[in-house]
């Protein structure tokens, strides 16, 4: 886990990285409700992008599944809206050689050594409102340390959302996230030969399902 002084450094990077730490509150304004992915059959079946304020979880199990895609297009997506997209990587595997450099300049890529120093990063990166978009990548960590995983962290997360505003996707092995708002599952079965395309030019296929917030207030009750 990160120590006291790498935490420290996480929280001066932070201020120096993202313009409105430095900048202060921005004006009000309406704020939409979803966050688009920029995968436009995602974005059609979950009404406009990911739930803002919430938890989604992404189901990507085995090789070729197309979670490493995904995160390309949703980061080159908020980059082209002028956004930032914050990457907690579980087992430090982003290909950056893959995206382009104006894409990159709107990363804040945290590379983790294994689960529970991912969880730690995601759990005070929640605390810190100018973190609007936060993806937990979890698909290539060992399933002993998943297992560890208690189902009440992903309650404290929502309710760090709730109070600080930001959306978070989690990607996943196998359906793990207790209380997601919506999940998607991937279909996608990419080959070696599919890594240096487009991502617009492949074939990604994905299941979504909205669940109703009231569900997770239900099962935290239980």
């Amino acid at each position: 886990m990160p120590s006291d002084t790498k935490l420290i450094e996480l929280r001066q990077f932070l201020a120096e990285r993202l313009p409105r730490a430095r900048l202060g509150v921005a004006p009000a304004r309406t704020v939409p409700e979803t966050v688009p992915t920029g995968i436009n059959s995602v974005d059609q079946a979950l009404g406009g992008g990911l739930p803002r304020g919430t938890v989604t979880e992404l189901v990507a199990p085995g090789d070729g599944s197309g979670s490493a895609q995904f995160i390309h297009t949703l980061l080159r997506h908020t980059a082209s809206a002028g956004g930032f997209l914050t990457l907690v990587d579980g087992a430090d595997s982003l290909d950056i050689d893959a995206l382009e450099p104006e894409a990159l300049a709107h990363l804040l890529w945290v590379r983790c050594r294994n689960t529970a120093e991912a969880l730690q990063t995601t759990d005070l990166l929640l605390r810190d409102r100018n973190i609007a978009l936060v993806v937990l990548d979890l698909k290539l960590n060992p399933a002993h340390e998943l297992r560890r995983i208690p189902g009440t962290l992903w309650y404290r997360f929502s309710r760090l959302m709730e109070q600080q505003g930001a959306t978070v996707l989690v990607i996943t092995p196998q359906p793990l996230v207790a209380g997601a708002a919506a999940r998607i599952i991937s279909l996608t079965r990419l080959n070696h030969r599919d890594l240096d395309r487009n991502p617009d030019t492949l074939d990604l296929q994905f299941e979504t399902e909205r669940r109703p917030v009231l569900e997770a207030s239900a099962q935290q009750s239980a």
